[in-house]
């Protein structure tokens, strides 16, 4: 139970990996070149391309194991990707701000860390493909017996 907190907290940052820097104000309706509209991304960079918004939004699916709706609503029969009706998205906002905090401030400041490859938590790096990460260690006696090789 002590490592419960602990674990839980990295979780919440995991998300944010994929996020640049939180924009500082919501950036509501801001027009692309391409003639995207994107509205109410308060997190994520209003300049990203609509290709580059669907992959990270993938990557996120794919690293809890979700569809959209776990994030977004539907309406109509229609995904209401700008609502913030579904409670799930503010905890993913939250990740996102959490994991960017521990990749551009925690992650730098620890001495000896970096030995070539910069160190990064990602969704995946909490989640393994559940929308709830493991807050404990499997048990031992519940994990199939290593493969022995023989000549």
């Amino acid at each position: 139970m002590r490592l419960a907190w602990p674990l839980a907290a990295f979780a919440v940052v995991a998300l944010a990996a994929y996020a640049p820097r939180p924009t500082p104000a919501p950036s509501v309706a801001a027009v692309r070149a391409d003639s995207t509209e994107w509205v109410n991304l308060l997190i994520l960079p209003d300049s990203l391309t609509r290709d580059e918004l669907i992959g990270t939004m993938r990557s996120f699916s794919d690293a809890l194991g979700v569809r959209c709706t776990h994030c977004h609503v539907r309406t109509d029969g229609e995904m209401d990707f700008p609502s913030d009706a579904n409670p799930h998205k503010e905890i993913a906002r939250g990740m996102m701000r959490l994991t960017w905090q521990i990749n551009r401030e925690i992650l730098p400041a620890i001495d000896g860390l970096h030995s070539g490859d910069q160190a990064e938590v990602t969704c995946y790096t909490c989640h393994r493909g559940a929308t709830m990460p493991a807050t404990s260690a499997p048990d031992p006696s519940a994990a199939p017996a290593p493969r022995h090789s023989h000549g």
